[in-house]
C-alpha cells in the first residue's frame, strides 16, 4: 500500500447514474465529502493521469450502466479515462463474472475469495457459543464447539460450516437448543422463526392482515408459531423475492433499489423485516437526491422465500419451467428447487419430468451422451435430484425424473437418495457412469447395491476400475448400449457370459477399452467381437495385459476392420502379442497406433481409403515391407495424407524412409526432431482447376 499516493474507495451500488472512473470518484468522494474548492475535477485528472493511485470499486454485481445517459462502451464496467497509472481494484459476486464476457485487456488478474477454512469456522463458533453461553469456562467452551462442529458435520448441511452468516444462523439455533436436522428447508424455516422471535421480542407484534387459513400454509412450517402467524408477511417477502432474482435485464437482481422492496412491502412490513436482519439497507446521498439499495441478508435466503411464494401459486410448474431453458438455468434454480421439494413434493415431482426434456435437448447433454467422458453440470443435476430427495417425504407416489446417473466415492456415502433414484428410474436411464477407484466397493457390490440389472434403454456406459479389485464386466453390458467405455482393473475370467453378453450389443457406436489385465480367452473374445462388429464409428484400445502370457510373450492377434463401412476413427496403443491389422476401411479418417509390433502382412492404408485426413505412428515395430508399402499407398491417394511418424523399427528403414522423403516432391516435411526421432510430413496434392 506504501507505493501508492492516493487511494480511492467507490461503492458502486449507490452509483446506477454514473459510469466513468473519474465521475465516479468525483460525485461520490469529492463532493459527498465537500472537498470541490480544494480538489476541483481539473486537479482529480491530473491526479489520475500522473500519480500513482489505487482505486477500488466496490460491487460490480450491484452496478449496471445507465444506457440511457451514456451509449460509449464496454457497458459491463465503469468507463477508465486516462488512468494508465492507476491501478483498478474491482470487487464483484462471481455470477456477474459469468455473464460479462470480459476481454483480457478489461481484465489483468482474477482473484477469488475462497470459503472459511475449518480454523476459521471454528474459530467463529467459538467466539458465538462464547458470547451466547458467557458463564462456560474453557474446558466447557471447548466441548460446546467440538459438539456443534459434529452436529453440523454429520448432516447435509455441512456446507453451512463455511457460509460466515449462515454459521451464525445454525450457531445461534444450536445455542437455543434447535433441532439443526438434515433438512435445508427446515433449517431456513428454523433460522425465519429465530428471527420473528427475536424482533417480536425488541420491536413488539407487527400488524397485519388476518392471518391465512391453515390449508393455505405448507405442512412443513405447521408447527412454527410465528412462522405460522406470520405466513403472510413471508408470502409478501417471497413475492419481492421473487421478482428481484428474475427481473427480466438480469441487473440488481441481489442488491436492488428501495423503492422495489417498498413496491411489494408496506411501510410498517419493511421496518418489520429490517429489523429482523432478513432484509439490509443502505442509504446514500448526493447533492441531487437521496436513494436506498436494499439486499436480502444472503442469496440463499432470497432463494428460500422465492420457493415460498412460487410453491403458493396455482401456475407454479410452469413458472418454474419457463426460467429453465437449458441445464445452466436448472443449476441455477437448484436451492429453489430442494425448497419446493420440502414445501410441496408433489409439485417438485411434476417439475422434474418438465425438466427432463429441457435437459435433453440441451447441448451439453447431447454431447455428454455421444462423446465426451464426463460432465459436471450433469453431475451437478444428480447432486441436486439427490438433495430434493433428501427434502421429500418417502412416499411411493414421489418420483423425480432423471436419465444420467454418477456412481463415484462422493455419491456412494449418500446412497440412500441415490439408491431411490435409481430405483425410480430404471426403465429411463440413458447413461450410467461408475467409478469405483476411490470407494470401498467393488463393481459387484455397486450392482447389487443399485441393482443395476436389466437397464433396457441405456445408451451410454463408463466404468473406471481399480486394479486391485476384480471386475465381471459382463454384468453391465446391456444390449441397448451405442457408447461404452472401460478403464482399469482385473477382468475376471467369465468368457461364457462375456461372448453371449458381447454378441447381443449390436448397436455399439463407440467403444472404449483399457487399462485392463485380461485372461488369454477373454482377449479372444474381444478380438473376435471387434472384428465382427461392422457398425461402430469411433474404436480405442489401449494398454491391454494378457494375464498368462504378460505382453511381450502372447501369441499373434488378428484384428480385421476391413468391413468396418463406418469406422471413422481408431486408436491403438500399447496392445499384447505380436498384431496382424487390416484397417483398409474407406470410413477411416484419424488413426492412431503407438507402442504396438506389427505382424509383417499388417495392411495400414489401401488406394480406396478416400477419407484418411492424418496417420499417427509411434513406438511402431513394422517391417521394411510394410512401411515401404504405406508410403506407396500415401503417394497414389488422391486426398492429402498428414502423417506423423516417431520411433519406427527398424532404425535403419526408417531412417531411409525419412530421407526419401525429404528428397521427394512428393511430400512436404512440417517438422522434425532429432532426439524425439520425430518426424511429420504430409503428402502434396496438384491444386484442382
Amino acid at each position: 500500500m506504501k507505493e501508492f499516493d492516493y487511494l480511492f474507495l467507490v461503492l458502486l451500488r449507490d452509483s446506477d447514474d454514473l459510469c466513468s472512473i473519474d465521475e465516479l470518484i468525483f460525485e461520490k468522494i469529492v463532493s459527498n465529502l465537500g472537498l470541490e474548492e480544494t480538489l476541483s475535477k481539473d486537479i482529480l485528472l491530473k491526479i489520475l493521469k500522473n500519480e500513482k493511485c489505487l482505486i477500488i470499486l466496490d460491487g460490480l454485481d450491484e452496478w449496471s450502466h445507465p444506457d440511457k445517459k451514456c451509449y460509449r462502451s464496454p457497458r459491463s464496467i465503469p468507463h477508465r479515462n486516462d488512468q494508465k497509472k492507476c491501478t483498478i481494484l474491482t470487487t464483484t459476486r462471481p455470477w456477474k463474472l459469468g455473464v460479462m464476457n470480459l476481454n483480457s485487456w478489461e481484465m489483468g488478474k482474477k482473484v477469488e475469495l475462497t470459503k472459511l477454512s475449518k480454523d476459521s469456522a471454528d474459530t467463529l463458533t467459538r467466539r458465538i457459543i462464547q458470547r451466547w453461553k458467557s458463564h462456560l469456562n474453557k474446558d466447557a467452551l471447548d466441548s460446546d464447539v467440538t459438539q456443534f462442529m459434529e452436529t453440523i458435520n454429520k448432516g447435509e448441511n455441512d456446507e453451512l460450516a463455511f457460509v460466515p452468516l449462515l454459521l451464525i444462523y445454525t450457531t445461534c439455533l444450536w445455542c437455543e437448543g434447535v433441532q439443526i436436522g438434515d433438512s435445508k428447508c427446515d433449517l431456513y424455516i428454523n433460522i425465519v422463526e429465530l428471527l420473528l422471535s427475536r424482533t417480536i421480542q425488541i420491536h413488539g407484534e407487527l400488524q397485519q392482515s388476518p392471518e391465512l387459513s391453515s390449508s393455505d400454509i405448507p405442512e412443513c412450517f405447521a408447527e412454527y408459531d410465528n412462522c405460522t402467524k406470520y405466513y403472510s408477511l413471508l408470502m409478501h417477502i417471497g413475492k419481492l423475492a421473487y421478482y428481484t432474482l428474475f427481473n427480466e435485464t438480469k441487473e440488481n437482481t441481489l442488491v436492488f433499489d428501495g423503492s422495489i422492496a417498498r413496491k411489494y412491502l408496506t411501510q410498517d412490513m419493511m421496518e418489520f423485516t429490517l429489523h429482523s436482519g432478513m432484509l439490509s439497507e443502505s442509504t446514500s446521498k448526493t447533492a441531487r437526491k437521496k436513494f436506498s439499495k436494499v439486499s436480502f441478508s444472503h442469496k440463499t435466503v432470497q432463494e428460500f422465500f422465492a420457493a415460498i411464494f412460487i410453491s403458493s401459486q396455482s401456475d407454479a410448474q410452469k413458472i418454474v419451467v419457463e426460467k429453465c431453458r437449458n441445464v445452466q438455468d436448472i443449476l441455477d434454480m437448484s436451492k429453489i428447487c430442494e425448497f419446493i421439494s420440502k414445501m410441496n413434493a408433489d409439485l417438485m415431482c411434476a417439475i422434474s419430468n418438465d425438466l427432463m426434456s429441457v435437459i435433453n435437448e440441451d447441448e451439453k447433454t447431447r454431447d455428454y451422451r455421444t462423446r465426451i467422458h464426463y460432465s459436471d453440470s450433469l453431475y451437478n443435476i444428480q447432486k441436486m435430484f439427490m438433495s430434493c430427495l433428501q427434502e421429500m417425504p418417502e412416499r411411493e407416489n414421489i418420483q423425480l425424473c432423471l436419465q444420467d446417473f454418477f456412481i463415484d466415492g462422493d455419491t456412494e456415502v449418500l446412497n440412500a437418495q441415490l439408491q431411490r433414484l435409481l430405483k425410480q428410474n430404471k426403465t429411463n436411464i440413458k447413461s450410467l457412469y461408475i467409478d469405483i477407484r476411490d470407494t470401498s466397493s467393488s463393481l459387484r457390490e455397486i450392482i447389487d447395491l443399485f441393482s443395476l440389472t436389466d437397464l433396457s434403454h441405456i445408451q451410454k456406459l463408463l466404468y473406471y476400475g481399480d486394479r486391485e479389485k476384480e471386475a465381471k464386466i459382463s454384468r453391465i453390458l446391456f444390449p441397448s448400449l451405442q457408447y461404452v467405455t472401460l478403464f482399469g482393473g482385473t477382468w475376471t475370467n467369465d468368457e461364457e457370459n462375456l461372448n453371449e453378453n458381447m454378441a447381443r450389443c449390436q448397436n455399439l457406436q463407440y467403444l472404449n477399452i483399457g487399462g485392463f489385465t485380461l485372461s488369454h480367452k477373454i482377449l479372444e473374445t474381444i478380438f473376435n467381437f471387434i472384428s465382427g462388429q461392422k457398425s461402430m464409428k469411433e474404436l480405442t484400445l489401449y494398454m491391454l495385459v494378457c494375464k498368462e502370457h504378460g505382453r511381450h510373450d502372447c501369441k499373434r492377434w488378428n484384428l480385421d476392420l476391413s468391413q468396418h463401412s463406418t469406422l471413422s476413427k481408431l486408436d491403438l496403443s500399447t496392445l499384447p502379442g505380436r498384431l496382424q491389422l487390416n484397417i483398409s476401411t474407406p470410413s477411416l479418417v484419424n488413426v492412431t497406433l503407438w507402442s504396438i509390433n506389427l505382424d509383417e502382412s499388417s495392411l495400414l492404408l489401401s488406394r480406396d481409403m478416400l477419407n484418411i485426413e492424418r496417420v499417427d505412428l509411434e513406438d511402431i515395430k513394422m517391417s521394411a515391407g510394410s512401411l515401404q508399402n504405406f508410403i506407396i499407398v500415401l503417394e497414389n491417394l488422391p486426398q492429402s495424407v498428414t502423417v506423423e511418424m516417431t520411433d519406427i523399427k527398424p532404425e535403419t528403414e526408417y531412417d531411409r524412409v525419412r530421407e526419401n522423403i525429404r528428397r521427394s516432391q512428393t511430400f512436404h516435411v512440417i517438422q522434425e526432431e532429432d532426439e524425439e526421432h520425430l518426424f511429420e510430413f504430409k503428402t502434396i496434392k496438384p491444386s484442382k482447376g
